[in-house]
């Protein structure tokens, strides 16, 4: 008869604007119990850190008598990697400055360490770890959904930069006259190619008066426009739809060219919501990428692929760093 199992979890979680992962992970990266609850990205700072708390205890015993060797926070928006600090997180405004790894370090007197990452970061080191990404010597992962988030990972390492900035592909300039992105330039990858920047410059274009199915779809309130909604009409013929799809093909294909130039990947991994669309993007990007890549980049090669993790990629990255981050 065996006793319990008593091999260590790695606490793993995805805090974002709207949605709170949190689970237990074993060092394969089998995830043993979860959780998912609404965010709350408006709350008050102690109610966010009250709801956080009680999550992390309820965590704590679901693992008993296993021990926890650690938890990591993927985090959306910049963080120092070394302080865990946030710096002008835009869906968690409340803990701009705040450490929320010294805070559980203090509080629960250093019983396990806390490790600290950007959200899409850490998604790409989950990937490298656990998914699609394995075996790559130079990995760029991007997450096309409400903005575009990446991270880099050469050789098993995350590529963090200085200051933890490294990897704000979502705002590499693919069109100086573009239109506005939330960091406040313009023509940002982010704004023409994220599911956002999709639906917005519908929008854009049928506020001009240009005709679509879209308005129709829509239910004539222009606010409902979603990117879902656009690839839909796109797929149906729609003019308008198909420029906007083709547009954000073509940024696409700019940003991958940018990227195959500054960092020589082997492999890209794309995730988020938009990546279900890459059948129907993959054409345009890869006449752009044959035109305008270096040849002896394309000759030495490199493979795109779609996420197989999905949304556990920000839970299983957090995972990874705390079992890279121990040496464990």
């Amino acid at each position: 008869m065996t006793g319990p199992n008593t091999e260590p979890l790695a606490v793993g979680i995805d805090l974002g604007g709207t949605l709170l992962r949190i689970a237990l992970v074993e060092r394969s990266g089998e995830v043993v119990w979860r959780k998912r609850v609404r965010s709350e990205g408006r709350e008050s700072k102690d109610s966010l850190l009250a709801r956080l708390d009680a999550l992390l205890e309820e965590t704590v015993d679901e693992a008993d008598p296993r021990p926890i060797q650690g938890v990591g926070l993927a985090l959306a928006g910049p963080v120092d990697p070394d302080t865990g600090v946030l710096y002008a997180p835009p869906y968690l405004p409340v803990l701009d400055g705040f450490s929320l790894k010294s805070y559980w370090e203090a509080k629960h007197a250093h019983a396990w360490p806390v490790y600290a990452g950007n959200d899409a970061t850490l998604a790409a080191l989950g990937e490298y770890t656990y998914g699609v990404g394995a075996g790559a010597r130079v990995l760029v992962y991007l997450t096309i959904s409400t903005g575009i988030g990446a991270g880099v990972v050469t050789d098993g390492q995350l590529f963090n930069g200085a200051h933890g900035m490294a990897g704000e592909l979502g705002h590499i300039c693919v069109d100086p006259h573009g239109p506005p992105c939330a960091c406040g330039s313009q023509g940002c990858l982010g704004a023409v190619a994220s599911g956002t920047g999709i639906a917005e410059n519908a929008i854009r274009r049928l506020r001009q008066g240009q005709p679509s199915m879209l308005t129709d779809m829509a239910g004539g309130d222009l606010e409902r426009v979603t990117s879902e909604t656009v690839f839909l009409a796109a797929s149906r013929n729609d003019m308008l739809a198909s420029g906007v799809v083709q547009d954000a093909a073509l940024a696409l294909g700019c940003g991958f060219v940018t990227i195959l130039h500054s960092f020589n990947p082997d492999r890209i991994v794309l995730g988020g919501g938009v990546s279900q669309e890459w059948e129907r993007l993959r054409p345009i990007v890869e006449n752009y990428v044959d035109a305008h890549a270096m040849d002896h980049i394309k000759k030495m090669g490199f493979t795109i692929e779609v996420s197989t993790l999905g949304d556990d990629a920000g839970i299983l990255g957090a995972a990874a760093l705390v079992w890279s981050s121990s040496g464990s």
